[in-house]
Protein backbone atom coordinates (compact mmCIF):
# COMPACT_ATOMS: atom_id res chain seq x y z
CA UNK A 1 0.00 0.00 0.00
CA UNK A 2 2.38 2.58 0.99
CA UNK A 3 4.30 1.45 -2.17
CA UNK A 4 1.31 2.26 -4.27
CA UNK A 5 0.85 5.63 -2.39
CA UNK A 6 4.48 6.84 -3.80
CA UNK A 7 4.19 5.92 -6.73
CA UNK A 8 1.52 7.95 -7.54
CA UNK A 9 3.16 10.64 -5.67
CA UNK A 10 6.15 10.52 -8.26
CA UNK A 11 3.33 10.56 -11.11
CA UNK A 12 2.35 13.49 -9.66
CA UNK A 13 5.25 15.56 -9.32
CA UNK A 14 6.70 14.48 -12.74
CA UNK A 15 3.39 15.80 -14.24
CA UNK A 16 3.54 19.40 -12.84
CA UNK A 17 7.29 19.85 -13.24
CA UNK A 18 6.37 18.45 -17.34
CA UNK A 19 3.69 21.25 -16.94
CA UNK A 20 6.21 24.44 -14.95
CA UNK A 21 9.01 22.87 -18.19
CA UNK A 22 6.29 23.85 -20.78
CA UNK A 23 4.99 26.90 -19.48
CA UNK A 24 8.78 28.46 -19.09
CA UNK A 25 9.81 27.65 -22.63
CA UNK A 26 6.62 28.66 -24.02
CA UNK A 27 7.62 32.88 -22.11
CA UNK A 28 10.94 32.38 -23.52
CA UNK A 29 10.88 31.33 -27.32
CA UNK A 30 7.25 30.61 -28.37
CA UNK A 31 5.63 33.73 -30.37
CA UNK A 32 2.84 35.12 -29.44
CA UNK A 33 -0.23 34.82 -31.01
CA UNK A 34 -1.45 37.68 -32.87
CA UNK A 35 -4.68 39.75 -31.74
CA UNK A 36 -7.22 39.18 -33.64
CA UNK A 37 -8.20 41.94 -35.46
CA UNK A 38 -11.23 44.12 -35.05
CA UNK A 39 -13.68 44.97 -37.24
CA UNK A 40 -12.79 48.84 -37.51
CA UNK A 41 -9.54 49.61 -39.08
CA UNK A 42 -7.58 52.93 -37.65
CA UNK A 43 -7.80 56.39 -39.23
CA UNK A 44 -5.65 57.45 -42.03
CA UNK A 45 -2.71 59.82 -41.34
CA UNK A 46 -3.57 63.55 -42.22
CA UNK A 47 -1.27 66.20 -43.08
CA UNK A 48 -2.94 70.11 -42.19
CA UNK A 49 -0.48 73.00 -44.27
CA UNK A 50 -1.54 76.88 -43.98
CA UNK A 51 -2.84 78.56 -46.98
CA UNK A 52 0.92 80.14 -47.19
CA UNK A 53 2.33 76.59 -47.67
CA UNK A 54 0.52 75.62 -50.88
CA UNK A 55 0.58 77.26 -54.56
CA UNK A 56 -1.34 76.37 -57.40
CA UNK A 57 0.72 76.77 -60.82
CA UNK A 58 0.44 79.16 -63.54
CA UNK A 59 2.28 80.15 -66.44
CA UNK A 60 4.34 82.77 -65.95
CA UNK A 61 8.00 84.11 -66.98
CA UNK A 62 11.70 83.20 -65.91
CA UNK A 63 14.66 84.99 -66.76
CA UNK A 64 18.82 83.65 -66.39
CA UNK A 65 20.09 87.16 -65.76
CA UNK A 66 23.53 88.46 -63.69
CA UNK A 67 23.64 89.97 -60.36
CA UNK A 68 23.85 93.24 -61.05
CA UNK A 69 24.53 95.84 -57.28
CA UNK A 70 25.33 99.38 -56.71
CA UNK A 71 24.47 103.17 -56.00
CA UNK A 72 22.04 104.97 -57.58
CA UNK A 73 23.26 107.67 -58.63
CA UNK A 74 22.01 111.13 -61.34
CA UNK A 75 22.88 111.17 -64.64
CA UNK A 76 23.38 114.88 -64.63
CA UNK A 77 25.12 117.22 -61.53
CA UNK A 78 26.60 120.26 -61.67
CA UNK A 79 28.65 121.96 -59.06
CA UNK A 80 28.27 125.51 -59.26
CA UNK A 81 31.36 127.98 -58.36
CA UNK A 82 31.52 131.75 -58.48
CA UNK A 83 33.02 133.21 -61.57
CA UNK A 84 34.04 136.56 -59.75
CA UNK A 85 35.42 137.46 -57.02
CA UNK A 86 33.41 139.54 -54.56
CA UNK A 87 31.45 139.34 -51.12
CA UNK A 88 28.10 136.83 -51.05
CA UNK A 89 25.74 139.25 -50.96
CA UNK A 90 22.58 136.46 -51.31
CA UNK A 91 21.93 132.90 -51.63
CA UNK A 92 18.33 132.21 -52.37
CA UNK A 93 18.15 128.36 -51.82
CA UNK A 94 18.46 125.33 -49.75
CA UNK A 95 19.35 121.53 -49.83
CA UNK A 96 15.95 119.85 -51.53
CA UNK A 97 14.98 122.82 -53.08
CA UNK A 98 13.68 122.41 -57.09
CA UNK A 99 15.27 124.73 -59.70
CA UNK A 100 15.41 125.77 -63.20
CA UNK A 101 17.67 126.09 -65.63
CA UNK A 102 19.08 130.13 -65.95
CA UNK A 103 17.61 130.92 -62.68
CA UNK A 104 19.40 132.85 -59.76
CA UNK A 105 20.58 130.91 -57.32
CA UNK A 106 23.13 133.82 -55.85
CA UNK A 107 23.95 137.08 -55.82
CA UNK A 108 27.51 138.48 -55.12
CA UNK A 109 28.17 142.17 -54.64
CA UNK A 110 28.35 144.34 -57.63
CA UNK A 111 29.02 147.58 -56.33
CA UNK A 112 32.72 146.92 -57.85
CA UNK A 113 31.84 146.05 -61.31
CA UNK A 114 29.60 148.67 -61.96
CA UNK A 115 31.74 151.28 -61.37
CA UNK A 116 34.37 149.17 -63.29
CA UNK A 117 31.99 149.17 -66.19
CA UNK A 118 31.97 153.17 -65.71
CA UNK A 119 35.25 153.38 -66.53
CA UNK A 120 35.27 151.17 -69.36
CA UNK A 121 32.78 153.37 -70.80
CA UNK A 122 34.96 156.35 -70.13
CA UNK A 123 38.04 155.07 -71.53
CA UNK A 124 36.19 154.02 -74.80
CA UNK A 125 34.77 157.34 -75.23
CA UNK A 126 38.27 158.74 -75.10
CA UNK A 127 39.21 156.19 -77.64
CA UNK A 128 36.47 156.71 -79.76
CA UNK A 129 37.39 160.58 -79.77
CA UNK A 130 40.88 160.09 -80.59
CA UNK A 131 39.63 158.10 -83.83
CA UNK A 132 37.40 160.32 -84.85
CA UNK A 133 40.50 163.12 -84.54
CA UNK A 134 42.89 160.63 -85.64
CA UNK A 135 40.07 159.98 -89.22
CA UNK A 136 39.92 164.26 -90.24
CA UNK A 137 43.62 164.65 -89.70
CA UNK A 138 44.02 161.65 -92.22
CA UNK A 139 40.40 162.98 -94.87
CA UNK A 140 42.62 166.48 -95.06
CA UNK A 141 46.39 165.14 -95.09
CA UNK A 142 44.41 163.04 -98.07
CA UNK A 143 43.62 165.90 -99.69
CA UNK A 144 47.24 167.83 -99.36
CA UNK A 145 48.48 164.53 -100.47
CA UNK A 146 46.67 164.50 -103.31
CA UNK A 147 47.34 168.13 -104.26
CA UNK A 148 50.87 167.36 -104.14
CA UNK A 149 51.74 169.30 -100.72
CA UNK A 150 52.73 166.53 -98.65
CA UNK A 151 55.13 163.23 -99.72
CA UNK A 152 54.01 159.87 -99.47
CA UNK A 153 55.67 158.85 -96.62
CA UNK A 154 54.06 161.87 -94.49
CA UNK A 155 50.79 160.28 -95.19
CA UNK A 156 51.67 157.11 -94.56
CA UNK A 157 52.60 158.45 -91.07
CA UNK A 158 49.33 159.56 -90.60
CA UNK A 159 47.16 157.15 -91.51
CA UNK A 160 49.41 154.66 -88.97
CA UNK A 161 48.09 157.23 -86.48
CA UNK A 162 44.86 156.45 -87.45
CA UNK A 163 44.91 152.49 -87.22
CA UNK A 164 46.39 153.31 -84.09
CA UNK A 165 43.67 155.58 -82.54
CA UNK A 166 41.31 152.44 -83.88
CA UNK A 167 43.05 149.53 -82.14
CA UNK A 168 42.65 151.73 -78.94
CA UNK A 169 38.96 151.93 -79.36
CA UNK A 170 38.62 148.71 -80.25
CA UNK A 171 40.33 147.23 -76.83
CA UNK A 172 38.56 149.64 -75.25
CA UNK A 173 35.46 148.05 -76.59
CA UNK A 174 36.61 144.47 -75.56
CA UNK A 175 37.46 145.46 -72.23
CA UNK A 176 34.04 147.18 -71.59
CA UNK A 177 32.48 143.68 -72.83
CA UNK A 178 34.92 141.88 -70.35
CA UNK A 179 33.60 144.38 -67.13
CA UNK A 180 29.82 143.82 -68.40
CA UNK A 181 30.28 140.46 -68.35
CA UNK A 182 32.05 140.57 -64.75
CA UNK A 183 28.63 142.56 -63.62
CA UNK A 184 26.41 139.80 -65.20
CA UNK A 185 28.53 136.92 -63.53
CA UNK A 186 27.56 138.61 -60.13
CA UNK A 187 24.37 136.50 -60.73
CA UNK A 188 25.01 133.02 -59.85
CA UNK A 189 22.38 131.18 -62.16
CA UNK A 190 21.59 127.20 -62.11
CA UNK A 191 23.06 125.75 -65.55
CA UNK A 192 20.41 122.63 -65.33
CA UNK A 193 17.25 121.54 -64.24
CA UNK A 194 17.04 119.72 -60.64
CA UNK A 195 17.36 119.58 -56.82
CA UNK A 196 19.97 121.45 -54.62
CA UNK A 197 21.94 119.11 -52.95
CA UNK A 198 24.45 120.97 -51.22
CA UNK A 199 25.19 124.66 -49.83
CA UNK A 200 28.98 125.04 -49.71
CA UNK A 201 28.93 128.94 -48.51
CA UNK A 202 26.75 131.10 -46.53
CA UNK A 203 25.76 134.91 -47.37
CA UNK A 204 28.54 137.18 -45.98
CA UNK A 205 31.07 135.16 -46.85
CA UNK A 206 33.82 136.31 -49.45
CA UNK A 207 34.23 134.13 -52.23
CA UNK A 208 37.05 134.43 -55.28
CA UNK A 209 36.76 132.17 -58.37
CA UNK A 210 35.90 128.49 -58.68
CA UNK A 211 34.83 128.63 -54.75
CA UNK A 212 31.90 126.11 -54.90
CA UNK A 213 28.78 127.43 -54.24
CA UNK A 214 25.97 124.39 -54.42
CA UNK A 215 25.63 121.34 -56.09
CA UNK A 216 22.75 120.53 -58.29
CA UNK A 217 21.51 116.95 -58.78
CA UNK A 218 19.61 115.95 -61.86
CA UNK A 219 16.71 113.13 -60.64
CA UNK A 220 14.46 112.47 -63.31
CA UNK A 221 16.85 110.16 -64.53
CA UNK A 222 19.30 107.79 -62.71
CA UNK A 223 21.56 105.01 -63.44
CA UNK A 224 23.54 102.62 -61.65
CA UNK A 225 27.00 101.50 -62.84
CA UNK A 226 27.68 97.57 -62.70
CA UNK A 227 30.41 95.26 -63.34
CA UNK A 228 29.60 92.55 -65.57
CA UNK A 229 32.29 89.60 -65.91
CA UNK A 230 34.04 89.93 -69.57
CA UNK A 231 32.90 86.20 -70.07
CA UNK A 232 29.29 87.31 -69.88
CA UNK A 233 30.01 90.82 -71.67
CA UNK A 234 29.04 89.44 -75.25
CA UNK A 235 25.31 88.37 -74.23
CA UNK A 236 24.92 92.09 -72.68
CA UNK A 237 23.23 94.79 -75.03
CA UNK A 238 21.97 97.94 -75.20
CA UNK A 239 18.06 98.22 -74.53
CA UNK A 240 18.38 95.12 -72.40
CA UNK A 241 16.14 95.47 -69.19
CA UNK A 242 16.95 95.13 -65.83
CA UNK A 243 14.67 94.40 -62.78
CA UNK A 244 16.24 96.23 -59.64
CA UNK A 245 14.80 96.40 -56.26
CA UNK A 246 16.01 98.90 -54.52
CA UNK A 247 16.59 99.93 -50.60
CA UNK A 248 13.43 101.74 -48.93
CA UNK A 249 11.28 101.10 -51.94
CA UNK A 250 9.54 97.70 -52.19
CA UNK A 251 7.87 98.19 -55.86
CA UNK A 252 10.69 96.86 -57.98
CA UNK A 253 12.39 99.02 -60.45
CA UNK A 254 12.75 98.91 -64.37
CA UNK A 255 15.34 99.77 -65.70
CA UNK A 256 17.27 99.19 -69.22
CA UNK A 257 21.56 99.11 -70.50
CA UNK A 258 21.83 102.29 -71.70
CA UNK A 259 26.15 102.24 -72.25
CA UNK A 260 28.73 99.33 -71.92
CA UNK A 261 31.95 100.59 -71.56
CA UNK A 262 34.76 100.03 -74.28
CA UNK A 263 37.18 98.69 -71.47
CA UNK A 264 37.50 96.90 -68.30
CA UNK A 265 37.55 97.81 -64.59
CA UNK A 266 40.88 97.91 -63.59
CA UNK A 267 41.72 95.15 -61.55
CA UNK A 268 38.45 93.19 -61.50
CA UNK A 269 38.76 92.33 -65.28
CA UNK A 270 34.83 93.01 -65.35
CA UNK A 271 33.22 95.54 -67.75
CA UNK A 272 31.26 98.61 -66.28
CA UNK A 273 27.67 98.66 -67.93
CA UNK A 274 25.43 101.74 -66.90
CA UNK A 275 21.36 101.05 -66.72
CA UNK A 276 19.78 104.09 -66.55
CA UNK A 277 15.87 104.02 -64.74
CA UNK A 278 13.24 106.90 -65.58
CA UNK A 279 12.48 108.65 -61.89
CA UNK A 280 9.19 110.00 -62.39
CA UNK A 281 7.52 109.68 -59.80
CA UNK A 282 10.85 111.55 -57.61
CA UNK A 283 11.04 108.20 -55.11
CA UNK A 284 14.38 107.21 -55.91
CA UNK A 285 16.84 109.51 -54.45
CA UNK A 286 20.89 109.79 -55.78
CA UNK A 287 23.01 106.87 -52.89
CA UNK A 288 20.79 104.64 -52.55
CA UNK A 289 21.90 100.88 -52.64
CA UNK A 290 20.57 98.79 -55.90
CA UNK A 291 20.63 94.73 -56.32
CA UNK A 292 18.77 93.01 -59.42
CA UNK A 293 19.38 90.40 -62.22
CA UNK A 294 20.46 91.63 -65.31
CA UNK A 295 18.47 89.53 -67.66
CA UNK A 296 20.54 87.47 -70.08
CA UNK A 297 17.61 84.68 -71.18
CA UNK A 298 14.44 84.99 -70.81
CA UNK A 299 11.64 82.33 -71.13
CA UNK A 300 7.80 83.15 -71.12
CA UNK A 301 4.48 80.95 -70.09
CA UNK A 302 6.26 78.38 -68.59
CA UNK A 303 5.56 77.02 -65.05
CA UNK A 304 7.51 78.59 -61.98
CA UNK A 305 8.22 76.95 -58.83
CA UNK A 306 9.96 78.50 -55.35
CA UNK A 307 13.60 77.25 -55.42
CA UNK A 308 12.32 75.82 -51.54
CA UNK A 309 9.83 73.39 -53.03
CA UNK A 310 12.41 71.37 -55.46
CA UNK A 311 13.74 68.70 -53.72
CA UNK A 312 16.55 66.15 -54.21
CA UNK A 313 17.05 62.66 -53.16
CA UNK A 314 18.91 59.24 -53.95
CA UNK A 315 20.07 61.36 -57.90
CA UNK A 316 16.40 62.58 -58.54
CA UNK A 317 14.74 65.88 -58.45
CA UNK A 318 10.96 66.09 -57.12
CA UNK A 319 8.43 68.45 -55.78
CA UNK A 320 5.13 67.47 -53.33
CA UNK A 321 2.69 67.84 -54.91
CA UNK A 322 -1.36 66.97 -54.27
CA UNK A 323 -3.03 65.13 -56.22
CA UNK A 324 -7.15 63.94 -55.26
CA UNK A 325 -6.41 65.32 -51.92
CA UNK A 326 -3.29 63.10 -51.30
CA UNK A 327 0.08 63.92 -51.01
CA UNK A 328 2.54 62.57 -53.45
CA UNK A 329 6.21 62.62 -54.84
CA UNK A 330 6.14 64.58 -58.74
CA UNK A 331 9.78 64.05 -60.27
CA UNK A 332 10.45 66.97 -62.67
CA UNK A 333 13.03 68.48 -64.89
CA UNK A 334 14.26 71.95 -64.11
CA UNK A 335 15.52 74.43 -66.51
CA UNK A 336 16.73 78.32 -65.67
CA UNK A 337 16.47 79.64 -61.82
CA UNK A 338 16.41 82.94 -61.20
CA UNK A 339 17.82 83.37 -57.42
CA UNK A 340 16.69 87.30 -57.40
CA UNK A 341 13.36 86.82 -58.19
CA UNK A 342 10.40 86.51 -56.03
CA UNK A 343 7.93 84.12 -56.04
CA UNK A 344 4.01 84.41 -56.13
CA UNK A 345 4.64 83.39 -52.11
CA UNK A 346 6.74 85.93 -51.48
CA UNK A 347 9.83 83.66 -51.41
CA UNK A 348 13.52 85.04 -53.13
CA UNK A 349 14.29 82.63 -55.60
CA UNK A 350 12.40 80.79 -58.23
CA UNK A 351 13.69 77.59 -60.92
CA UNK A 352 11.58 76.60 -64.12
CA UNK A 353 9.53 73.23 -64.31
CA UNK A 354 10.12 72.01 -67.76
CA UNK A 355 8.43 68.45 -66.94
CA UNK A 356 6.34 66.84 -64.26
CA UNK A 357 3.79 69.48 -63.54
CA UNK A 358 0.76 70.66 -65.40
CA UNK A 359 -0.35 74.24 -64.77
CA UNK A 360 -2.87 74.01 -62.16
CA UNK A 361 -1.24 71.92 -60.19
CA UNK A 362 -0.88 72.16 -56.59
CA UNK A 363 2.12 72.01 -54.92
CA UNK A 364 4.04 72.16 -51.29
CA UNK A 365 5.61 75.77 -51.87
CA UNK A 366 8.02 75.26 -48.79
CA UNK A 367 10.74 73.23 -47.39
CA UNK A 368 9.12 71.53 -44.65
CA UNK A 369 10.93 68.59 -44.28
CA UNK A 370 10.51 65.29 -45.11
CA UNK A 371 6.87 63.79 -46.05
CA UNK A 372 5.01 61.30 -46.17
CA UNK A 373 3.90 60.40 -49.46
CA UNK A 374 -0.03 58.68 -49.46
CA UNK A 375 -1.00 61.17 -46.83
CA UNK A 376 -4.45 62.93 -46.96
CA UNK A 377 -3.86 66.50 -47.37
CA UNK A 378 -5.81 69.54 -46.16
CA UNK A 379 -5.79 73.01 -45.43
CA UNK A 380 -6.06 75.13 -42.02
CA UNK A 381 -8.62 76.85 -41.91
CA UNK A 382 -8.30 80.38 -41.28
CA UNK A 383 -9.52 81.39 -37.62
CA UNK A 384 -12.64 83.13 -38.47
CA UNK A 385 -14.16 80.35 -40.55
CA UNK A 386 -13.26 77.97 -37.92
CA UNK A 387 -15.20 79.25 -35.65
CA UNK A 388 -18.24 79.83 -37.86
CA UNK A 389 -17.68 76.05 -38.77
CA UNK A 390 -19.35 73.19 -36.96
CA UNK A 391 -16.96 71.25 -34.79
CA UNK A 392 -15.95 67.75 -36.46
CA UNK A 393 -15.98 64.73 -34.66
CA UNK A 394 -13.16 63.90 -32.15
CA UNK A 395 -12.33 60.56 -33.96
CA UNK A 396 -12.94 62.16 -37.54
CA UNK A 397 -8.87 62.29 -38.06
CA UNK A 398 -5.85 61.43 -37.08
CA UNK A 399 -3.54 64.12 -35.09
CA UNK A 400 -2.32 66.64 -38.01
CA UNK A 401 1.44 66.40 -38.42
CA UNK A 402 4.03 68.89 -40.95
Amino acid sequence: MKTRTLLVSLGLVALAGAVWFGLVRQRAGAPAKAPTPTSQSAPAATIEFAASDLLALVPTRIARGIPITGSLRPTQQSLVRAKVAGELRDLLVREGVSVQAGQVIARIDPADFEWRIKEREAQLRAAQAQVEQAQRVLTSNQQLFDKGFISQSALDGIRSNSDVALGTRDAAQAQLTIARKALADTAVVAPISGVVAERFVQPGEKVSPDNRIVSIVDLSRIEIEALVPASEISNVRTGQSVTLQVEGIAAPQTGKVVRISPTTSTGTRSVPVYIGLENRSGDLRAGLFAQGSLALEIHVDVLVVPAAAVREAAGRTFVYAIDNSRLVERTVVTGLRDDSARAANGSIGVIEIREGLKPADRIVAVNLGALRPGAEVRSAVPPAAASAAPAAPAAATAPATR
